[in-house]
């Protein structure tokens, strides 16, 4: 009797310990492993050039990659920065065409992401809220993966860290001053 209950304590032993070190093992991160936040504040390492651009040639650059990214989709989307940034799309209704237009003010972001804030909304002649229109485009669009369209705060997000570039090369935003025509990218270039 008395070797089958120190059987049983050395399995219930082995059984804990298996268990101790299971968990132990699930929840330590591995040698590579980068928590979200790290990533999120992390910047890339490389070689850096800051580019001093103008409102027209960042309207350019970015519909080049929002063209790139929608081309498969028959609802055209149109960046312009004036004195706000705007974007300028159309829907289908009934065999009527909709032009609507959505004008944000550009805040740059400590992670280097740009995000517009939401100024005005006109389908045609009429000013409709903010939130509807931003629903209505999220909905109906299917946006770039870098564009983030968030209807209750009134904003979208640029990721300009997520335009998929050429391998080793990323950007972000420094200052969006459209009053000064000053736009600066930081392009990092990595080995």
């Amino acid at each position: 009797m008395k070797i089958w209950r120190t059987a049983f304590i050395v399995l219930l032993a082995v059984n804990i310990l298996a268990l101790i070190a299971f968990v132990f093992y699930i929840t330590i991160p591995a040698k590579d492993y980068i928590s979200y936040e790290a990533e999120k504040r992390a910047f890339a390492e490389g070689n850096t050039l800051t580019v001093r651009t103008s409102k027209a040639d960042f309207e350019g650059i970015a519909n080049t990659y929002i063209q790139d990214a929608m081309k498969d989709q028959p609802i055209p989307l149109t960046l312009a920065v004036n004195d706000d940034v705007s974007l300028s799309t159309e829907l289908q209704v009934f065999s009527m065409t909709l032009p609507i237009l959505l004008k944000f003010e550009p805040y740059v972001q400590d992670d280097g992401n740009l995000l517009l804030e939401q100024k005005s909304v006109n389908v045609g002649m009429l000013n409709i809220p903010p939130e509807s229109a931003l629903k209505l485009l999220r909905d109906s669009v299917t946006l770039p993966e870098f564009m983030e369209v968030d209807p209750g705060s009134e904003e979208i997000l640029l990721r300009l860290t997520d335009i998929p570039l050429d391998d080793g090369i990323s950007v972000r935003a420094e200052s969006f001053n459209l009053e000064e025509d000053d736009i600066r990218l930081r392009v990092t270039i990595t080995q």
